[in-house]
């Protein structure tokens, strides 16, 4: 295993939220509840769920953009929850993002060179203009822009391009760890495909480390090497990628994938459809014991009694009652 880079232990981010009415009671929102994982060096680790699952809440924990409840954030062995703005200040160039929209996260009034030049102001004051436009225009290259195009403002370019432009952005001041918001949530089926390729071709070049979050599991699957699977803002499954598609263990990650559109629509009819029945439950009141149980068709009395630990099962770590048993099932029908 590779160097540990970003360590989440034991997170929480709650939210206070108060009924409407003059006596109303405040409720704690549970957006993020006790998530731990880790980010090696030089990996992409997937993030999915569907939406309201918390995806978001934990990126701008991850980046220190909100703040968190409890638990431990550390970033090359440095603690990051106890930091306040200033001192985060050397570290925003080792932690950057890509959008989801990458039109709405352009500032209309400047043009691409100043977009993409400004981390580079912020955090590389005394580099002067000559060798900052030289950056940019060399890294436009590299993304795929042209250089002619450096005085042209966000609203001249299509939606594939404008995500370049926020790529390059992020990639200007040669962060460390890359946390990438659904990037290509927003692009036709054949520019999603080119910017993940950039993505990982870009990794390789430059030794960067993802955190892909994303509701696409196809996306995840082409780009990922571990695969975090989130639900009403609790881990119920991280395991290797190829493990995890080829034989997940929690029946929540089996219905996700089970949802994936085939494109063969011969073995599509033979499939077995197991969408996620039902609707998320909302997170200012959660389920007893298991958060999947009232969705799960393996849910039993123990489910609603007793919260799943995240444990070992197999070659990844699963958060349910059922795990083994669920695994052993599949041994079963494989060797019948």
């Amino acid at each position: 295993m590779s160097e540990l880079l970003y360590s989440v232990s034991h997170l929480d981010v709650h939210f206070p939220m108060r009924d409407k009415g003059l006596f109303g009671k405040t409720r704690l929102l549970r957006a993020i509840d006790d998530v731990s994982f880790q980010v090696h060096r030089g990996e992409t680790l997937g993030v999915v769920g569907e939406s309201g699952c918390g995806k978001s809440t934990l990126l701008r924990a991850l980046m220190r953009l909100g703040p968190a409840t409890a638990g431990s954030l550390q970033f090359e062995g440095r603690e990051l929850t106890d930091l306040d703005d200033k001192a985060m200040q050397p570290l925003r160039r080792d932690l950057q993002m890509i959008f989801q929209d990458p039109l709405a996260s352009l500032d209309p009034r400047m043009t691409v060179g100043q977009i993409i030049g400004e981390p580079l102001r912020a955090l590389e004051p005394t580099l002067d203009a000559a060798s900052r436009r030289e950056r940019v225009l060399e890294l436009m290259r590299r993304v795929g822009l042209l250089p002619e195009q450096v005085n042209r403002y966000a609203h001249e370019f299509s939606g594939g391009q404008a995500q370049r432009i926020g790529i390059a952005r992020a990639l200007i001041v040669e962060p460390r760890l890359l946390v990438c918001d659904e990037p290509v949530s927003a692009l036709d089926v054949s520019i999603k495909s080119q910017v993940i390729n950039l993505l990982m071709d870009l990794r390789t070049e430059r030794g960067l480390t993802y955190v892909f979050i994303a509701h696409d599991l196809a996306s995840v699957r082409h780009i990922a090497d571990r695969v975090v699977v989130l639900y009403l803002g609790r881990v119920m499954e991280i395991a290797d990628r190829d493990a995890l598609y080829a034989a997940p263990l929690h029946p929540y990650t089996q219905m996700l994938l089970a949802a994936v559109p085939i494109p063969d629509p011969r073995v599509a009819r033979q499939r077995r459809m197991s969408v996620v029945r039902g609707e998320l439950p909302s997170p200012l009141d959660p389920p007893s014991g298991c958060a999947f149980r009232t969705r799960c068709p393996f849910a039993t009395r123990r489910c609603a009694e007793q919260r799943p630990a995240l444990r070992d099962v197999g070659a990844g770590q699963v958060a349910c009652h059922h795990a083994e048993a669920i695994a052993e099932g599949r041994a079963e029908r494989a060797s019948a």
